[in-house]
């Protein structure tokens, strides 16, 4: 918020430079952003011109002689069609600064010219703040001043404006008159507060020109308005014009200028209907009309739902309460009656319309953090003043009130001895008492007991604690004593499931991966890529409601997208070969209003030189067994892989699905822009934790030694490797120390739907060195027990 510093003199002194005034502000918790001053000009004066005669080498350029007051006139070449001799004008003197420039001595086609004649833009002042014809011709001043005059004086530039931060917590603040009252109790001044004053000369009264029903006395606990007639509109004075400019407002009529004037100055909205246009001259605060449409000031038309509060007539919504009016009731030139209205609407209410609607102008700012509706009046009070002020209008005796429910007067009991106790500081009960007085806290010492009565713009103040906390900003936050900081040092930790992910992820980059780091957010056309089935739980996301984008706007069941994108993007970018890993969470909806399931999974994913179904696999199979764990490995798997290249991967007998491994589908991996073949794993962190075997004893290094033998087995197609050397290795018994596959042969000397599997058993005992006989009997249990399981005969 902006406030020129002039205008702040009215009601107290403030007798520094801006600096010091910021500084003392900051230290007593108003924070002041900057300032600057409202002349962007310097050196520029008025000026008359004497003689105006034609350039001789130029047709439209002028050679006029200025006097600016100081001697011997100026010559001065302009350009301006609307220059003319007799003119009162602005003058820029030689070393003049502009927005623009600076202004040097020079030649103009050969004719010396000693400054420049000005315009409105060259000069930054908006017409609002003094009529010009823009950047068509130079300023041509209507008043007589000076000559010699500077033209900030002319135009109510040069006085430094102050930007504040008003906080939510200081609704009061964001007026004139509630910074006033601030820097007042800072610099130990007096606040001046106008006297409030006006004659009411029109005719009738209130009823007899307008009507106002409020049927929402939830979300507008207090409505108040007044009538003018004989309204004249035209141009409000300078010194308003003056301060809504430093203000940051621009200067529309006296009318309208006088509800911004009363907003900026009080803190109070304000709204002007043109009555005429006020259908049966009833207005009624009322909710919207689910699907009403209402076309702003601003020409925009904004559907409406019935949780919104408007300002309507009998028929139709004219304005949105609290945020902007309508085009309908909009002052214009030959507006001759007008009715004032100044309210207090909900602060919850107010912010959730304007952000669904997207309208943020400064009354809706000024609502969202709350209006104290018993100034209501004294608000309206102020604008009828300035009405008479300006002679542009007649005020009607009495005044249309509605406030059912008056707040009760705030009055609260504080321990001396406890505020000294919360703030660290020993602040003198009298000295408490001083301060709150200077901030209109009316305060009675009992002992060490205060009785303070609270103002009603004050609401921010709720008890004991707010009331420490003004006594020890007014006191000085310097006083706080100072204190070497304690305290014990927490070693930070992870948590098991933490140190889990972590384990995973230093095996994976053993085994020569990085790790990749995807969004959380992805778009729903992945999902579709990835052709899931309908039906299929990975398809039910979580949906975000404000996204960023569609492709950001649902939250992943699944990583294989993200792992999929990452390796297009690896082959898009010439690498030829990645291997990659992500662990993760992906979010699994829940009941409606319920947060989703964080669920742990992890993908790998590889390309390139040895990358393979098989490469793979022992990837999985490997970091399984850091586990303690050997995965069943059975073909099966999403739709998303090779048909003939995937296997689904299972724990404790296949009651824990542990994920899926392959090679993925040609046409996904087209649609996913996957130059080559590519191979990932989908696997279930949470369900490889749960499962995992903690190491046992360290077993002694065996004394005697291994035997291996060879054999191969004629077995049918269908049969799967796996499965075959789990069941050699139950049928060799406890001799069995391992058993590998080395060879997969297929040939037309096996038959049709024949392989060979061939496999190297090791067999060991901890207590002596086996036999032949001890060998040749687990080898036929081994070949018995696959014939029988398995159709299994020896290969020739």
């Amino acid at each position: 918020m902006k406030i020129p510093m002039k205008w702040l003199n009215e009601y107290t002194k403030i007798d520094m430079t801006p600096e010091e005034y910021a500084r003392r502000m900051i230290m007593t918790g108003t924070a002041v952003e900057g300032w600057e001053n409202t002349a962007k000009f310097t050196n520029v004066v008025v000026g008359r011109v004497l003689t105006c005669e034609m350039h001789p080498d130029s047709d439209h350029l002028h050679v006029c002689t200025v006097d600016v007051g100081q001697g011997e006139p100026l010559q001065i070449v302009c350009g301006a069609p609307n220059v003319a001799a007799g003119e009162l004008v602005c003058c820029a003197l030689e070393g003049a600064v502009l927005p623009g420039g600076t202004i040097k001595k020079g030649k103009i086609r050969g004719v010396e010219s000693c400054g420049m004649l000005c315009s409105g833009p060259e000069l930054d002042v908006p017409e609002s703040l003094y009529p010009h014809c823009g950047d068509k011709g130079i300023i041509i001043l209507n008043e007589d001043y000076p000559l010699g005059t500077p033209a900030g004086e002319v135009f109510g530039l040069g006085d430094d404006v102050i930007e504040y931060e008003i906080l939510a917590n200081r609704p009061d603040c964001l007026s004139v008159w509630g910074v006033a009252r601030e820097s007042a109790s800072v610099l130990g001044e007096h606040f001046v507060m106008p006297e409030i004053s006006f004659k009411e000369t029109g005719k009738g009264t209130f009823d007899d020109y307008a009507k106002v029903r409020v049927e929402d006395e939830t979300n507008c606990p207090r409505y108040c308005a007044r009538i003018i007639t004989n309204v004249k509109i035209g141009p409000s004075p300078k010194w308003m014009r003056e301060y809504l400019h430093g203000a940051g407002m621009r200067s529309i009529n006296n009318i309208v200028d006088i509800t911004n004037f009363v907003m900026l100055e009080t803190g109070h909205p304000m709204h002007a209907f043109d009555l005429s246009k006020v259908k049966d001259s009833t207005i009624v605060v009322r909710r919207a009309h689910e699907g009403e449409v209402l076309k702003t000031l601003d020409g925009k038309e904004h559907t409406l739902n019935g949780s919104m509060l408007v300002i309507a007539d009998n028929e139709n919504a004219t304005g949105l309460a609290g945020s902007m009016g309508g085009e309908e009731s909009e002052i214009v030139n030959d507006t001759a009656s007008v009715l004032f209205e100044c309210a207090a609407f909900e602060r919850g209410n107010n912010r959730v319309t304007a952000r669904t609607l997207g309208i943020r102008t400064e009354s809706s700012g000024r609502f969202e953090k709350g209006v104290c509706a018993e100034t209501c009046m004294e608000a309206l009070d102020r604008a009828c003043m300035l009405v008479e002020m300006l002679g542009c209008g007649e005020i009607v005796p009495s005044a249309y009130d509605h406030y059912p429910s008056p707040a009760p007067q705030k009055v609260i009991t504080a321990d001396a001895n406890r505020i000294r106790r919360r703030i660290g500081v020993d602040v003198p009960t009298e000295k408490m008492e001083d301060i709150l007085l200077s901030l209109n806290i009316d305060t009675e010492i009992c002992g060490d007991t205060l009785t303070c009565t609270v103002p009603a713009y004050r609401q921010d103040i709720e008890g004991e604690a707010d009331l420490s906390e003004e006594v020890l900003r007014m006191y000085g936050y310097d006083h706080i004593p100072s204190t070497l900081m304690t305290g014990v040092t927490m070693p930070g930790f992870r948590n098991e499931k933490q140190s889990f992910g972590m384990g995973i992820k230093k095996a994976l980059v053993g085994m020569g991966f990085f790790e990749a780091q995807s969004f959380s957010f992805i778009s729903p056309t992945w999902l579709t890529k990835l052709g899931l089935k309908e039906g299929d739980s990975r398809l039910s996301c979580v949906r975000i409601r404000n996204p960023l984008g569609e492709d950001t706007s649902v939250m992943r069941t699944t990583l294989v997208p993200s792992m999929l994108n990452s390796l297009s993007l690896n082959m898009n970018r010439g690498n030829e070969s990645a291997r990659l890993m992500e662990v993760s969470p992906v979010f699994l909806p829940r009941g409606e209003g319920e947060l989703p399931e964080e669920h742990s999974r992890l993908v790998i994913g590889m390309y390139g030189d040895g990358a393979d179904f098989y490469a793979l696999k022992r990837v999985v199979m490997c970091l399984c067994d850091r586990y303690g764990l050997t995965p069943d490995v059975q073909a099966g798997g999403d739709d998303y892989y090779h048909p003939g290249r995937k296997a689904e991967l299972s724990l404790r007998g296949g009651s824990v699905k542990l994920g899926t491994i392959g090679e993925i589908h040609p046409l996904i991996a087209e649609a996913f822009e996957l130059s080559e073949r590519a191979y990932v794993a989908d696997i279930d962190a949470e369900a490889l934790r749960a499962c995992k075997v903690e190491l046992g004893a360290v077993k002694p290094l065996p004394k005697f030694p291994a035997v291996s033998r060879d054999i191969a087995l004629l077995v049918d197609e269908e049969v799967g490797a796996g499965t075959l050397l789990k069941a050699i290795y139950k049928a060799a018994g406890k001799l069995c120390e391992d058993v590998k596959l080395f060879d997969v042969y297929r040939g037309e000397r096996l038959g049709a739907g024949k392989k060979s599997l061939a496999f190297s058993i090791y067999f060991r005992s901890p207590d002596h060195t086996l036999t032949d006989a001890e060998i040749n009997a687990a080898m036929d249990k081994i070949i018995s027990s696959t014939a029988k399981s398995f159709g299994a005969s020896i290969r020739a």
